[in-house]
């Protein structure tokens, strides 16, 4: 495979720094790549991937001041920059929704070093990766229609109500979601504005009178 024009300049969004800094010192090896900028949040990313005029991003789902969602749809506005999304999160509805988003890769954080490497630069050249253990997601039958207000809310959203009705406290949460708790808590009260809710039990009995289930629970 031809490299493409040297100085591929990779964004990567991600709030843990040893994270970002092991994966730029990883792409700092590749000779496709000629400069990496970091950030650890939504707001920081979109400014950098417009300022610096990135050519590619790898960003992370659990961001402390929002979804990494956001983030893919904010940089897609950015000609020429493809997103690959790196993530913990490997529920199909969530695949979904990044997608939809503007996503054109989707790996694991699991994964090995040299599998994201490899999946950045196919993102790059323009083509579409899904990590072995998400690629059943575009495989499978698209969500059914929730009901409103349910329809109301991203399949993310969907997720983080699903756990919230079956008991879980917010970190709980965070832990099988892979987010920051204070970002399943900014969820949480915009999830209670959407169906019109005024607290997590109405919310939970809500999502409870609809069936709504978390994946693969009973």
């Amino acid at each position: 495979m031809p490299d493409p024009e040297p100085g591929a300049t990779v964004l990567l969004v991600d709030d843990h720094p040893l994270l970002r800094r092991g994966l730029a010192a990883l792409l700092g090896l590749e000779g496709w790549v000629g400069r990496v900028v970091e950030a650890g949040t939504v707001r920081d990313g979109a400014a950098l991937g417009a300022v610096e005029a990135a050519d590619v991003a790898v960003v992370d789902l659990g961001l402390p001041d929002g979804s990494g969602v956001d983030l893919v749809r904010a940089l897609r506005r950015t000609p020429g920059c493809p997103v690959l999304v790196l993530t913990m999160t490997r529920e199909d509805a969530v695949v979904r929704e990044c997608l939809a988003a503007g996503a054109t890769g989707y790996v694991l954080k699991d994964s090995p070093p040299d599998t994201v490497v490899r999946a950045a630069r196919t993102v790059l050249d323009g083509g579409l990766v899904l990590g072995p253990q998400v690629a059943a997601a575009l495989a499978g039958p698209p969500p059914a229609t929730l009901p409103p207000p349910l329809d109301r809310l991203s399949p993310t959203e969907v997720r983080l109500l699903a756990l919230l009705s079956a008991g879980l406290s917010n970190g709980q949460i965070a832990a099988r979601m892979g987010v920051a708790e204070k970002t399943v808590r900014n969820r949480v009260s915009r999830i209670l504005d959407l169906v019109g809710a005024r607290d997590r039990v109405q919310a939970a009995l809500l999502a409870r009178d609809h069936g709504l289930r978390v994946p693969g629970d009973g």
